[in-house]
């Protein structure tokens, strides 16, 4: 979520790249948003190895904040992941995403996403006078910055993993993973949607709840 434009930014970002194994190319475009909220990652040959590869998309929701910061440490995590290293590799992404939630609270993190929102502002900000203005507020106040931006922004995270026999896909949230064979799509993960109902029933337990479809109706 987040404020809208009066006429939307249909600029491309693509990029393109293979190997031995794949070829892939990745496309984004901001929209009606006021700044991008989205991010992904495109990463050949982590690990140290030719062999692993890793794609995500983290689709931002009330900012760009952790859909950002979920991109600059989601592979370095993953590859220091002791089931990581020992190829269990299934295990090593569900514990990747539990360690991105508690990586996220300490005050190291929430400094980098407090930073990472004031930039956003300033992207969004069009009076080039008051951009020098903050810019100097962020670099005067970096490393007294202790909000926790994550309190109130979040994204998605659904990603594949793949080596050279298999395709790992985990996620959390409703973007979606789908599989192209021979002409039929297959759906690899499923939405996290509050309609849903084993979904509906986590958030109940969490102390959350529904209205209109959404979580606490946002």
């Amino acid at each position: 979520m987040g404020d809208f434009l009066s006429v939307p930014i249909r600029d491309k970002h693509s990029e393109d790249s293979e190997n031995h194994f794949l070829r892939y190319a990745s496309c984004g475009m901001q929209g009606w948003r006021k700044n991008m909220e989205d991010s992904h990652i495109s990463d050949l040959g982590i690990g140290g190895t030719s062999n692993h590869h890793l794609f995500g998309v983290f689709d931002g929701h009330g900012g760009r904040e952790v859909a950002q910061w979920i991109k600059k440490k989601f592979t370095n995590e993953l590859v220091q992941n002791k089931n990581y290293l020992t190829k269990n590799f299934q295990k090593a992404l569900f514990e990747n995403f539990l360690r991105m939630d508690t990586l996220m609270q300490e005050k190291s993190s929430k400094i980098e996403l407090a930073e990472e929102a004031k930039l956003a502002k300033l992207e969004s900000d069009k009076n080039e006078q008051a951009k020098d203005t903050v810019l100097k507020g962020i670099m005067g106040n970096m490393m007294k910055v202790d909000s926790d931006i994550a309190l109130f922004t979040g994204c998605t995270a659904t990603v594949c993993f793949l080596d050279e026999k298999k395709a790992y896909f985990a996620n959390a949230g409703d973007s979606r993973i789908i599989v192209c064979k021979s002409g039929v799509a297959y759906a690899m993960t499923i939405d996290h949607k509050p309609d849903n109902d084993e979904e509906r029933n986590r958030i109940y337990k969490a102390d959350g709840w529904v209205a209109e479809g959404r979580v606490k109706g946002k």
